[in-house]
């Protein structure tokens, strides 16, 4: 074949490559306009009527607008299709293609950079994407065709290209919304099939010409080329000691990393929380960062559509934004804490309203356990358990570290006794001694009639009472009904919570007979009405028998407080006065499920929502929706394109964790310091947060808000007042600064722990508090109880069940459904309930019904099981995405419905601390 030939061909593929290498142009759209170079290459396509018709359907459809109005709508497209922000995305990466699973950076991406190094190239470091990108693959064809190394050529064409490019059109061609890329992606499929062979069949070559030499013509080749001479060798492999951060455990983790790219991780030996081992979500963090739904660059909405921007455009746009919002009517909700005194100080300083997880998750609960003992939940040790409850607590899903979760394991091994109270027959209470179905929102009774039993016979440990616990006679007196003549017995807690008196009494006296023992609630219980009581009555019996802190029991908290980051004249920007949106019973601040009434009142006029989804998991999704419109301003941060980012004006992509860093001060049994390493660089044209907060900062006047040249400076400053070294740390992932010991209160002479220490919450007395002396402050009953659930909330006779969200395993929350990984493991959730139920309304597993509230309703497919209690109906939360791999078509397997945003009461909490009531929406079932 002749030099021309290849020319011609090269200069194909480098138009291919321009094309998918970024946006379109208006030559992209001015060229083959009629008039163009369409009317040039046309007569010569005509030979082959598949390339015909594309060109009559390209040429009719850029002629249906003028050309600036058709590079807007290309420019949306280009956005949907390539940097995930439409349902149906494209993915122009090998790995993807070639291992038909929506993950990149696999096997194909190291064997193109050992073809670039053998070829002596590099990728642009100003390309803001993937070696394994069709771009760069288009381009080494073109630079082997130019070098006449045919051999090569042939070879790189049969053994990379041909193995997935032409999946990658067969994607774009279906995928794509416009003629335009419908049209370019068969072309491309036939000039591989047809003209990319040396040895081509007769009447092609001319083809090829025409077009070459019109492409060549009409300058669309490109900006320059995107690769560059010189090999670059591969990193060396790393170990990296790290911490995983899919969810609250922050288990001990080890990043294999090749040549720079995560492509495995392990546990971290003897770090406290995971001790060497990693649950399935921490499993599998390479198909977190690797995902290829990620958010590639910041993207403004216009047109209700969205468009790429660059970093400069968009941090632009939202400081001018910000600025206009008033002083405390711009909130800020962060449900991702990473390297959080950057973000928090910067948005505290703008004086914003501030959300966190909080209140989402058990404020209730913390109202109860921060006030009457130290910290929100004090986890059981389980290194020495003979008897343990819980309530609302499915330890062996949610629970935070492995390592406890291996105890419990080893626990019952060696013949502990677990009772667990739970509706639903959990993986936990799948491995109780007992399982007690309880009524929701009837917790506290049981609890309530198991003190009854312990305080009536005599069975409390009398010297922790006497010295270590207040208020005490006044829970007596409430529990022999002294007060209001109701005692508490079992009898009484029978009719409530429909479980047997005897079986009451029997756990009863078995716990406070029991050596080693502990009870623990959690989220079960305080997104109910009445959970804040419950959980008051449920640590109650801890306080009765003395258990704080002693083996078996709940571990007093304790973690060493990190200095300030602010240091050599750097000064920390200041605290603005900032308004507490909500009011409640023993809480002040800003619950989010009641965000439409700021809105609608003018309290809230922009949001800053960062890891947050608010449209997804704030309570009621149409009240939110509203809300989010409501706004003058909205801006979503994020690593995927999340249902609250189609809602706001501007959409920034946030690096991962694996791609950041920070320190933690933790705890476990054990006080210890943790390090979250970057394992990796940001992928695309993702930025950390602590980057994202740097622009804005330098745009509003703030540079003091992120003045470190690098972040282990600001990590070194805040461990500069600690014995310890911030490079051992970093060396080693973790460093343990006070090791376990029990009865910590007594060496304290408090159950708040000492200067230098820190746990969530704080008693006032240094005691244990049967007496809630907050609540008394406040004018809140302040013992533990049981309280009735207001009758607009609770079951009647047209709306009789009970719906509660509950929690899975391979999921955390709504942050890890665009992990291939754990959809594999949990592709959908079904509506769990009774088999008799469903026998009752002759409902079939498997078969879809509708489930309404008074609030709303949605449809979903049951799964009928003895191992849920009658009465009751659950579901897995964190489903329900429109983007990503719920969103695609390509994966109908994937992906579920948001049950509790369908039915929650919209602007309703239970009235202690704002929790909204995820585990208790009265519902019916509707037979399709």
């Amino acid at each position: 074949m002749n030099v021309t030939a290849l020319n011609h061909r090269a200069t194909i593929y480098r138009f291919l490559a321009t094309l998918f290498r970024d946006e379109p142009c208006l030559e992209h759209v001015t060229s083959f306009a009629p008039g163009g170079i369409a009317d040039t290459i046309a007569s010569a396509m005509s030979t082959q009527p598949p390339l015909a018709s594309w060109l009559q359907q390209l040429t009719a459809f850029l002629d249906t607008a003028s050309p600036q109005d058709l590079l807007r709508e290309l420019r949306y497209e280009y956005a949907d299709l390539f940097l995930n922000a439409g349902p149906s995305p494209v993915f122009p990466y090998a790995s993807v293609h070639v291992s038909n699973i929506p993950v990149v950076q696999q096997e194909p991406l190291f064997q193109m950079r050992q073809t670039l190094r053998t070829l002596e190239l590099h990728v642009d470091p100003e390309f803001r994407d993937l070696d394994e990108h069709v771009s760069v693959t288009f381009e080494i064809c073109a630079i082997l065709l130019e070098r006449e190394e045919l051999e090569s050529y042939d070879h790189f064409l049969s053994s990379n290209i041909m193995k997935w490019v032409p999946a990658f059109c067969d994607q774009l061609a279906t995928n794509a919304q416009s003629p335009f890329y419908r049209v370019w992606a068969e072309i491309c499929r036939w000039f591989l099939e047809k003209g990319a062979r040396l040895n081509t069949e007769a009447g092609i070559e001319p083809i090829l010409a025409t077009l070459a030499q019109g492409l060549a013509g009409a300058d669309l080749l490109g900006p320059g080329p995107l690769l560059l001479p010189g090999a670059q060798a591969p990193l060396p492999d790393q170990d990296i000691p790290t911490h995983c951060y899919t969810c609250g455990a922050l288990c001990g983790m080890t990043a294999k990393v090749r040549d720079g790219v995560l492509i495995k991780v392990a546990g971290l030996k003897g770090d406290p929380k995971g001790d060497g081992r990693l649950c399935p979500k921490g499993g599998a963090a390479t198909k977190h960062v690797n995902s290829a739904y990620r958010l590639k660059a910041p993207l403004i909405r216009e047109n209700n559509r969205f468009r790429k921007a660059s970093w400069d455009e968009a941090l632009d746009l939202v400081a001018a934004r910000l600025a206009t919002i008033p002083q405390g009517k711009l909130a800020y909700f962060r449900g991702n804490d990473f390297a959080g005194f950057v973000h928090e100080t910067f948005f505290d300083h703008l004086g914003c309203p501030k959300g966190t997880h909080r209140t989402m998750c058990d404020n209730s609960n913390r109202m109860a356990n921060e006030h009457n003992l130290n910290d929100k939940r004090p986890w059981i040790n389980y290194q020495q358990s003979d008897y343990i409850i819980l309530f609302g607590n499915n330890e062996l899903a949610t629970s935070y570290g492995q390592r406890k979760t291996a105890q419990l394991k080893a626990a019952l091994k060696r013949g502990a006794k677990l009772v667990v109270f739970d509706p639903r027959k959990s993986e936990t209470a799948a491995k109780a001694t007992t399982w007690i179905p309880i009524k929701p929102g009837t917790d506290g009774a049981a609890a309530m009639a198991m003190a009854y039993v312990i305080i009536t016979e005599d069975l409390y440990d009398k010297d922790f009472v006497r010295n270590w616990t207040t208020g005490f006679n006044a829970f007596r007196d409430r529990i022999l009904g002294r007060e209001d003549g109701v005692a508490r017995t079992p009898q009484w807690a029978e009719a409530i919570c429909e479980v047997p008196a005897k079986t009451l009494q029997t756990i009863a006296r078995e716990f406070a007979g029991a050596t080693a023992k502990g009870v623990m609630s959690w989220s079960g219980l305080a997104q109910t009405p009445n959970g804040h009581w419950a959980t008051a009555a449920i640590q109650a019996l801890n306080g009765l028998c003395g258990t704080f802190d002693a083996p078996g029991g709940p571990c007093l908290p304790w973690k060493r407080k990190l200095g300030s980051a602010w240091r050599d004249g750097q000064v920390k920007p200041e605290k603005r006065p900032s308004p507490k949106m909500d009011h409640f019973q023993l809480w002040s601040g800003w619950s989010p499920a009641k965000f439409e009434e700021h809105v609608a009142d003018g309290r809230i006029k922009g949001l800053v929502s960062y890891w947050a989804d608010p449209v997804l998991t704030w309570g009621n999704t149409e009240s939110v929706t509203r809300g989010i419109r409501g706004l003058d301003f909205c801006v979503t941060i994020d690593a995927f394109m999340c249902n609250t980012a189609l809602e706001s004006d501007v959409v920034l992509p946030d690096a991962t964790w694996l791609e950041q860093s920070q320190i933690k001060s933790d705890w476990l049994y054990e006080a210890f310091l943790s390090y979250f390493a970057q394992v990796v660089k940001p992928m695309y044209d993702s930025r950390p947060m602590y980057r994202i907060v740097q622009g804005l900062a330098e745009r509003m006047g703030v540079k003091d808000a992120v003045p470190w040249k690098t972040m282990d400076e600001a990590f070194a400053n805040q461990m500069r007042d600690l014995p310890w070294d911030f490079q051992d740390l970093k060396k080693q992932g973790f460093l343990i600064t006070n090791p376990a010991s029990y009865y910590k209160y007594k060496e304290w002479g408090s159950i708040n722990p000492p200067k230098g220490y820190g746990s969530s919450g704080t008693s006032r007395t240094g005691k244990y508090n049967f007496l809630n002396p907050v609540s008394l402050e406040k004018g809140v009953d302040a013992l533990p109880d049981h309280k009735e659930i207001d009758p607009r909330f609770a079951p009647d006779t047209e709306f009789p069940f009970i719906f509660g969200n509950f929690r899975i395993l391979q999921h955390e929350h709504c942050s890890t459904f665009n992990n291939y990984q754990l959809m594999k493991l949990r592709k959908t959730n079904t509506l769990i309930m009774n088999n008799e139920d469903a026998l009752r309304l002759g409902i079939a597993p498997g078969e879809t019904v509708t489930i309404a509230s008074p609030w709303g309703k949605i449809n979903i497919r049951v799964e009928p099981t003895p191992d849920m209690k009658p009465g009751v109906l659950g579901a897995a939360g964190g489903y329900g995405h429109v983007r990503g791999l719920e969103g695609d078509a390509a994966f109908p397997d994937f992906g579920g419905v948001n049950v509790p945003g369908a039915l929650m009461p919209p602007n309703v909490t239970e009235p202690t601390g704002g929790t909204p009531l995820l585990k208790y929406i009265k519902a019916k079932v509707i037979k399709a």
